[in-house]
């Protein structure tokens, strides 16, 4: 048989691989502390939740979501389409009946 010349699979190594291990422990942490600060009788726990809440977010959307490794166009259509639906979740909190 002719030496056939071998092809070897080449990948894309410039950009570090994330580490989707440690994202999961600080989601767990983050989550340990909303739990923590559900429990306290202050006036910041509101804030302090939704904080922790848009670190969770926002480890979600650019790591389990790929936004932080992907194209740049991804993430713009994602922030787009945040930008357009926040206002009609406002309006909607705003004229929605207390129950």
């Amino acid at each position: 048989m002719p030496d056939m010349p071998k092809t070897i699979a080449t990948t894309d190594h410039s950009r570090p691989r994330p580490r989707y291990d440690l994202v999961f422990i600080f989601l767990i942490v983050f989550t340990a502390l909303e739990v923590a600060t559900s429990y306290l009788q202050s006036s910041l726990k509101i804030p302090a939740l939704i904080a922790l809440s848009i670190i969770k977010a926002s480890l979600v959307v650019l790591y389990f979501m790929h936004l932080k490794f992907d194209s740049r166009l991804y993430a713009l259509l994602f922030v787009l389409g945040l930008a357009l639906i926040l206002p009609l979740l406002l309006m909607m909190t705003l004229v929605m009946p207390r129950i």
